[in-house]
């Protein structure tokens, strides 16, 4: 099992802050995201039902892989990302600048707590490896549920969540960096309260990955 970059604390000053990537090292890691996070990336998006007109969000960007991944599917539509450093901003252009020149993708900056779209605005919504960081996460959540089209899904992926076979040094971790890290039962609530009629909860085999689709 894979470890995410936040597990690798000692080396934050050195490798980039997964928080808020900032400078050489941040564009760094977001390099290494792109790879370290593929196969997580692959599996989930196979739960999500994307067609080639949809129009896109994908919350916390990052380097802009998965974004890249959903256009291979979304050939028609339009996808936005969005990302509150602004060193994920510009690695994210930059790894699909093709995309963006086209006009097929934008990349904003920009927080979850204040997604600048209209209500009901996107078929599909994304987020990888970024709720852990989210501030205020009942209420982010009902941002995002308040910009999903009725119909449209929601899908968070993460490389773990809170379950009892957790790693001492995972868990560990996880209090050190003061992550949010919800069982899938609270996901599912978290998800319902947020306004997602519908929540469903995958957990990959061998891994301690989760992702959780919700439809609004």
């Amino acid at each position: 099992m894979a470890e995410t970059d936040w597990q690798h604390t000692d080396q934050v000053t050195a490798e980039g802050n997964p928080r808020r990537p900032e400078g050489d090292a941040g564009r760094a890691m977001l390099a290494r995201m792109n790879e370290s996070h593929a196969h997580l990336v692959d599996w989930g998006l196979g739960h999500l039902a994307l067609r080639p007109r949809d129009t896109v969000l994908d919350i916390g960007c990052g380097g802009g892989n998965t974004l890249a991944r959903m256009a291979e599917r979304v050939t028609e539509g339009h996808l936005v990302g969005i990302d509150y450093a602004e060193t994920s901003v510009e690695a994210s252009r930059a790894f699909n600048a093709a995309l963006v020149e086209r006009g097929r993708m934008e990349i904003l900056h920009g927080s979850v707590e204040a997604l600048p779209f209209a209500d009901g605005h996107f078929d599909a919504v994304v987020t990888v490896e970024s709720f852990y960081f989210w501030p205020s996460s009942e209420e982010s959540l009902r941002e995002v549920a308040r910009v999903v089209r009725e119909g449209g899904s929601f899908l968070l992926l993460a490389e773990i969540c809170g379950r009892d076979d957790l790693p001492e040094s995972t868990r560990a971790k996880v209090a050190e960096y003061q992550l949010t890290n919800p069982t899938p039962a609270e996901f599912e609530h978290l998800f319902r309260t947020a306004g997602f009629r519908e929540v469903q909860i995958h957990l990959k085999e061998g891994e301690y990955w989760i992702a959780v689709v919700g439809v609004r």
